[in-house]
C-alpha cells in the first residue's frame, strides 16, 4: 500500500536571510550615494569616469559618466554579469586619489558572487574603470605674515604747559 506524501513546497525566492543581506546591501549603497560630490569630495571640480564591463574577456558594456560638485556620486556599479545582484565600489580607489589631488587613476575590480547559493564558480564579470579628475584651486592656508615691528602709537608724554 502507497503512503501519502505531501509535495513540497517550491522555493520561489530568497529566504529571510538572503532578503536581509540585500537590504544590508541596498541600505549601504544608499548611504554611499547620498550627498552630493562637493559634500563628500570639496575639493572635486569635475569628475570623469570610463568604465569597461568585460565577462570573461568578452565586452559586455562600456559608459562614460561625468560628474560634477551638485550632482549625486555614483562611484559604485552595479554588475551586468551573470550573479544578477553584484555591486562593483570604486569609492576606497578614488577617495584614496581626491586625498592624494592626483588627476588620473585607473584600476579594475571583480564581482566576487557566486553565481547562485552555494556554487562555488563566482560571477566573474569585472569592470576596468578610468577616471580623470579636475580641482578646486588649493587655497593659501599659511597666515599671512604680520609686522612684528612695534606701532609707535604710544608717543612720549608732552609736558604740560601752564597758561
Amino acid at each position: 500500500m502507497a503512503g501519502y506524501f505531501k509535495k513540497r513546497r517550491i522555493h520561489h525566492g530568497p529566504n529571510k536571510n538572503e532578503q536581509k543581506v540585500i537590504r544590508t546591501e541596498q541600505a549601504k549603497r544608499a548611504e554611499r550615494m547620498a550627498g552630493t560630490l562637493s559634500a563628500k569630495f570639496p575639493a572635486v571640480k569635475h569628475l570623469s569616469l570610463h568604465l569597461t564591463f568585460v565577462d570573461h574577456e568578452h565586452l559586455i558594456d562600456e559608459q562614460d559618466l561625468s560628474m560634477e560638485p551638485n550632482q549625486a556620486p555614483s562611484l559604485s556599479v552595479p554588475c551586468p554579469g551573470r550573479c544578477g545582484r553584484g555591486s562593483l565600489d570604486m569609492t576606497e580607489k578614488l577617495s584614496a586619489m581626491f586625498e592624494a589631488r592626483t588627476e588620473s587613476a585607473e584600476d579594475r575590480l571583480e564581482c566576487a558572487l557566486p553565481l547562485y547559493t552555494g556554487a562555488g564558480q563566482t560571477c566573474g564579470c569585472e569592470v576596468r574603470w578610468r577616471a580623470q579628475a579636475e580641482y578646486f584651486p588649493e587655497e593659501d592656508t599659511e597666515p599671512q605674515a604680520e609686522d612684528t615691528e612695534p606701532q609707535a602709537e604710544e608717543a612720549a608724554p608732552q609736558p604740560e604747559s601752564d597758561a
